[in-house]
């Protein structure tokens, strides 16, 4: 008579196996979610830096939306008053755009300025404020004035901060030369909406690079990249990414 052993999984080695193929499950499953993040994290920068990029290319080929409703002089400057006069009629000057930063939300308004004396105005600078120029809330029909960064990044502060960060940036075309200049300011809350006179459109705050840190808001692989308004910006190629390492946005 033969007599056949039959020998099954104890409970125990049962135990094990489901442990160890639980761990390698997680660790799979949450590499695949960094990685995952890490490339929306990418693609919330990217996003970021083609949107400013766009407001340069959009200073340079100008949108005129202007309604009847805006009228400019050298005396009174902008006001949103019934002028009655078509577009190209005014003495107003589409000069560039006023750019808000706040977390996650971009904000763009239209530039318009005043025909002004040139032969009074030595410089770029004299002549955009010679312009009065003003940051004009009334719908002018421009593309490109709003962006929500994907994927739940914000721009946050330097050095590892978690704290939202607000700046704005205004772009603006020089009536004098035609010359593009960018004026930034970082802002210690939202609220605050700075005119476009001497505190803004000055030398001083054109002569730095301005790094927008990216938080992701999730756990993702290497460290805070920034979109980078280059100094003396003039044109969309100023506009940059750097990768960590590069930028100071993290401790």
């Amino acid at each position: 008579m033969n007599t056949h052993n039959h020998r099954g999984f104890t409970i125990v080695e049962v135990m094990l196996f489901l442990a160890i193929s639980g761990m390698l499950a997680v660790l799979l499953l949450g590499g695949w979610g960094i990685m995952i993040n890490t490339q929306r994290y990418k693609d919330s920068t990217r996003t970021l830096q083609t949107f400013l990029q766009q407001q340069y290319n959009l200073v340079y080929n100008v949108e005129n939306g202007r309604s009847a409703d805006l009228d400019c002089d050298p005396v009174n400057g902008v006001r949103e008053v019934a002028s009655g006069e078509p577009r190209g009629q005014t003495d107003c000057i589409l000069m560039g755009r006023y750019i808000r930063i706040s977390g996650s939300n971009v904000t763009v308004y239209p530039v318009v300025g005043s025909e002004f004396n040139e032969a009074s105005q030595p410089s770029d600078e004299a002549s955009i404020l010679a312009s009065k120029p003003v940051k004009v809330e009334q719908d002018l029909r421009l593309t490109d004035v709003k962006l929500t960064i994907p994927w739940q990044a914000e721009v946050v502060g330097k050095n590892g901060s978690t704290d939202i960060a607000n700046y704005v940036v205004a772009v603006l075309r020089s009536p004098l030369t035609g010359r593009v200049h960018t004026y930034s300011l970082v802002l210690p809350d939202a609220t605050q909406n700075p005119a476009l006179d001497s505190a803004l459109v000055n030398s001083s705050n054109e002569i730095d690079d301005v790094e927008l840190c990216l938080d992701a808001g999730v756990p993702f692989a290497g460290g805070r990249r920034a979109v980078v308004i280059g100094a003396y910006a003039s044109s969309q190629s100023f506009i940059t990414v750097l990768a960590d390492g590069d930028n100071q946005c993290n401790a």
